[in-house]
Order: structure tokens, then sequence, then C-alpha cells
């Protein structure tokens, strides 16, 4: 969501408290403007933190991830998420 321009803070908070609505248990935003998401999420209720990039994300993931959990990565190209899936897989791997 990194091509949404001036609007990106807004959408990103109105996803945030969407997450909430959704009855989520946690919502981690990595990078940029998924600060905004991750602090609409905590301020309505929802466990919530905010990663400096995928690296960290991945990191997290394969800390925190226990079976069962269900995860949506959702992230603009730019921020490449796709690492964090990767990181988190090679060290499932191992």
């Amino acid at each position: 969501m990194l091509e949404l321009g001036a609007q990106g803070p807004a959408l990103h908070t109105s996803c945030g408290r969407a997450a909430v609505e959704a009855g989520l248990d946690l919502v981690v935003g990595v990078r940029g403007n998924a600060e905004h998401l991750a602090a609409a999420a905590c301020s309505s209720g929802v466990s919530a933190l905010f990663l400096a990039d995928a690296e960290a994300a991945g990191k997290w993931m394969s800390e925190n991830l226990r079976k069962g959990d269900l995860v949506l990565l959702k992230g603009s190209r730019g921020v490449k998420l796709e690492q964090a899936l990767s990181i988190y897989l090679d060290h499932k791997s191992n």
C-alpha cells in the first residue's frame, strides 16, 4: 500500500480498525505506514506491534507462530513481505 500517497496513513488506520471489527487476535504492521495500522488496532483494544522490515517480521514469525495459527500476509510489493515468509519457512525446515 506504499502507492497510496498522502492518503496512506488514514487508509492504514482504517485497516487497523477493520482488523478489530473482524475479531483478529493480533495485528502486526511491517514498515512504513503499517505503523498506523498497528497503532489503530492497539488503540481499539487488539494486541498489535510494529516491525521495521520484512526481515524482522520473518524472525518474529519464526519465534512466535505456533501450530494452528492462521496468518494473513499482506503488503505492498515495496515492503517485500514475501521475504518474511521465506525466512519463516527456512527456519522451520531446519
